[in-house]
């Protein structure tokens, strides 16, 4: 009498093994990409951030003769409406913490900045590198205090 055997149908064990070996090759290759372009891509976003308030407040400056007003970090100030929206200000950064205008305070005349971020200083620097000198100590971007990162207006 003839046996009549059906094919197998599915995976071996080896095949499984083989296919999540491969799938866990790639994602460790692609895991540390998508880090560094999520990075890069925060701090470009900061730094074109920092650049639009910037220019809003010496915007403003030229237009009224005064400076940005100092206001509670997060809150917009009044004055500003029209130069850049309230919802903006008002919403938290790309690195996380508050946007923040200084006036006569920390050192400085005027700046615009992000208080309190959630992501560590070493990103601040990737966005010091791209609209200012690199260095957080000096130059026009820099930390001012404590989790206080800014753009000084006027010293």
């Amino acid at each position: 009498m003839k046996s009549s055997r059906r094919p197998k149908k599915g995976f071996t064990l080896i095949e499984l093994l083989v296919a999540v070996v491969v799938i866990g090759i790639l994602a460790a290759m692609g895991i540390p990409t998508y880090l560094k372009v999520t990075r890069n891509s925060r701090a470009a976003a900061v730094a074109n951030d920092i650049n639009t308030l910037a220019n809003a407040s010496e915007t403003y400056i030229m237009e009224s003769g005064q400076w940005p007003p100092d206001t509670t970090t997060g809150t917009f100030p009044n004055e500003m409406a029209g130069y850049f929206a309230k919802r903006f200000f008002e919403s938290n950064t790309p690195m996380g913490g508050q946007w923040d205008f200084e006036q006569f305070d920390s050192g400085v005349t005027s700046a615009v900045g992000v208080v309190s971020p959630s992501l560590p200083e070493e990103e601040f620097v990737k966005v010091d590198s791209l609209i200012d000198d690199g260095n957080l100590a000096t130059g026009q971007f820099r930390k001012i205090a404590d989790e206080r990162y800014f753009w000084v207006i006027a010293e």
